[in-house]
């Protein structure tokens, strides 16, 4: 993957709503995009029916609240991550992406009003005090798959990098951080990579950056001052699988070396989806393995499976760095336990991440 060429043969057309014509994001599509089609608009009801799909870019400012937190999952523990809808939608193109189920991405949206956000977040910061303020972009969209277009992720690094309690994290597949290396005062800002081995990238993960240029990236952003983070999410079962995600904890460590003191937390959630998602994505090897429903009428490997899974990569990861924050996506009080003997509020490291932020 590479930026602008990449963004020109994809989108093809741009709507612009009135109130963020003047904006420097604005004028930055237009002229790094100069020869797609665009049009100024009241609001999104005004593009024509034939462009709503996702080689449509809306660019709009925040509607409603600035600041959500992640929808967690019945009967499962929620890490109580706050949530910014930056940039909204994503052509990536993963087959088991959760979001295609419930998410039309047409068009595909770019929210290019910050300071509202940011104001948000800082108010939120101050009624948290001394507590950590985990919060990121990478909810309904990747975090940096449009932003060399925008640049709009490099704002909020500045933005929150004299608040100590933030922690502004962003979530991506692609190796896009060359365009934040030179940004002085980082903070606390984290660049998270989801990572999966490259046979399962191969296949399930469309136009995602490989496995090598995502932990070249992430090599680079912690040697310019970066925290990073790492998200083993969703873990597939296969014949090899242990292999294969073993290998590749060895190689974060190993052969890229990162730091373990630079990685603020690692997360592991296993292949999990709603029916919804089955019937889209058609018969897939992914589907074959045995799945249970669970409490969110979402379908997961049986409760006996996930937690050999879970307890072979964090060992693994453990091994490395004693002293990482390891937790679990959307999984019960009872398989917390299986595996790390407690919940996160019992658990050294995990307990100040997942705390309730006050304020929302």
């Amino acid at each position: 993957m590479n930026s602008y060429p990449f963004y020109a043969e994809y989108f093809n057309k741009i709507y612009i709503t009135a109130d963020v014509k003047n904006t420097v994001y604005a004028e930055r599509i237009l002229k790094r995009l100069p020869g797609t089609p665009f049009s100024i608009i009241k609001a999104r009801k005004d593009i024509p029916e034939s462009d709503l799909n996702s080689k449509t870019i809306l660019i709009t400012s925040p509607k409603g609240e600035t600041v959500g937190r992640c929808p967690g999952t019945q009967g499962h523990i929620c890490c109580n991550y706050l949530t910014i809808d930056l940039y909204i939608g994503c052509t990536i193109g993963c087959s088991y992406c959760i979001m295609q189920s419930y998410l039309n991405f047409s068009p595909i949206v770019v929210n290019a009003e910050p300071e509202k956000q940011i104001q948000r977040v800082l108010e939120i910061a101050g009624l948290n005090s001394g507590r950590t303020i985990r919060i990121g972009t990478g909810e309904v969209g990747d975090s940096l798959l449009f932003d060399p277009l925008f640049e709009l992720s490099g704002v909020f690094i500045e933005a929150f990098s004299e608040s100590p309690n933030i922690f502004f994290e962003l979530k991506t597949k692609t190796n896009f951080v060359e365009h934040l290396l030179s940004i002085p005062e980082k903070g606390n800002a984290v660049i998270g990579f989801s990572l999966n081995p490259q046979n399962i990238a191969d296949r399930e993960e469309g136009i995602a950056g490989t496995v090598q240029e995502r932990l070249a990236a992430a090599k680079k952003a912690a040697d310019n001052g970066y925290f990073v983070s790492f998200h083993f999410d969703p873990i597939f079962l296969y014949p090899e699988w242990k292999k294969d995600y073993l290998k590749l904890v060895d190689t974060i460590f190993n052969e890229y070396t990162i730091p373990a003191e630079k990685i603020v937390w690692i997360s592991m959630g296993t292949f999990r989806y709603p029916a919804g998602l089955k019937d889209r994505a058609g018969v897939k090897d992914i589907f074959l393995e045995e799945f249970v429903p669970s409490k969110d009428k979402k379908y997961r490997y049986i409760q006996k499976t996930r937690t050999a899974m879970y307890k072979s990569i964090a060992d693994r990861i453990a091994g490395f760095g004693k002293d990482i924050p390891i937790y679990m996506c959307m999984e019960s009080r009872s398989l917390w336990k299986n595996v790390f003997g407690g919940i996160p509020a019992d658990i050294s490291g995990l307990s100040d991440i997942f705390n309730h932020t006050r304020g929302l």
